[in-house]
């Protein structure tokens, strides 16, 4: 029942909400946080953030549970948790903490990725190839495109979740 659960989170969950951005903005430009502040669709971005940080918690702790590997727990749920919460935050104009979201997304995300190099299999396998070669892509968008677009945020979530689901699953 959970492995059909996970399949309905990666293939249809995350297709449509990673799918409605390019609806809404130029993905190329403006972010999530804009679809969630400026065109007031905060549900939506709470719910992209969940469903992006549920499934990077989730398949995260079942392919280190599957090869054996000790990791931080409690570190692990934080630093999804903050993925959240950087979401939740708006932008606010006025204040010194504008950008707060950004920087709060930058650091878990970046969190995450340093836990995925400490805690990765020690073996190089295809999977942790893609793995490192996804994270790669990311960062070449970011650069890419001059600053963090929904686009790169849209292909980040996407497709770790893909990659882990695919990894968790095989034997």
């Amino acid at each position: 029942m959970m492995k059909f659960i996970t399949y309905i989170h990666v293939y249809l969950i995350q297709t449509l909400l990673n799918a409605l951005p390019f609806l809404w903005i130029d993905v190329f430009y403006d972010n999530q946080t804009y679809i969630g502040n400026q065109l007031h669709h905060p549900i939506y971005l709470f719910l992209w953030a969940c469903s992006s940080a549920v499934g990077f918690y989730y398949y995260s702790k079942k392919i280190w549970e599957k090869y054996d590997i000790s990791y931080n727990k409690k570190n692990h749920a934080l630093i999804c948790l903050g993925m959240i919460l950087s979401c939740s935050i708006p932008y606010n104009d006025i204040t010194l903490f504008k950008d707060l979201h950004v920087w709060l997304s930058i650091l878990f995300v970046a969190a995450f990725i340093v836990e995925w190099f400490l805690y990765i299999p020690i073996a190089l396998n295809k999977n942790s190839t893609l793995f490192f070669i996804n994270i790669g892509l990311s960062f070449l968008f970011t650069f890419m495109f001059g600053h963090i677009t929904g686009f790169c945020e849209i292909y980040f979530s996407f497709t770790t979740n893909i990659l882990l689901h695919h990894w968790m699953l095989q034997d």
